[in-house]
């Protein structure tokens, strides 16, 4: 059925939630993980990546490291589960102000199969106003798209 799962997250708790459940689907179809974090081409440097703070200005260099340790912290509760559950699990860090077309081009360069992902992120009230990165996924992709709804509060997962 599914061999390779495309699992986006932007590290917050619903976008965790969700990924868990991909994380569980892959084990019932004894499928490989592929988790992408995707942050913002010249972020704004007072963005909170985790527990990085950056400098007023930063060179690309400096932005590049501190997306790719917030990546990396992000993702380790994810990893740390898909190991738990004996799921192969490979992370992905991208850099994109299009974030629903960088999932989709992630998603057909790394033959997935199947992109899952939760109806809510981060983006809150934005989302509302322009548009979830879900839905234009929905629309974009050629690829399955399950949107995980999450249903509990954050933080209870």
């Amino acid at each position: 059925m599914f061999t390779k799962i495309l699992i986006p997250t932007d590290g917050s708790p619903l976008s965790n939630q969700a990924a868990k459940r991909g994380i569980e689907l892959a084990k019932t179809v004894n499928a490989e993980v592929l988790c992408v974090f995707i942050a913002r081409e010249a972020q704004n440097p007072a963005f909170d990546f985790s527990e990085i703070r950056l400098p007023q200005h930063v060179t690309h260099e400096e932005y590049m490291e501190a997306v790719d340790a917030a990546a990396r912290a992000l993702m380790l509760p994810l990893r740390q589960f898909a190991e738990t559950n004996g799921i192969p699990f490979t992370k992905l860090i991208e850099v994109s102000n299009t974030t629903a077309s960088k999932i989709v081009q992630v998603a057909e360069e790394n033959e997935c199969d199947l992109i899952f992902m939760g109806s809510q992120g981060s983006a809150g009230w934005a989302s509302m106003l322009l548009g979830s990165v879900a839905s234009k996924v929905v629309a974009m992709s050629q690829i399955p798209v399950t949107v995980y709804k999450v249903k509990k509060p954050a933080g209870l997962d």
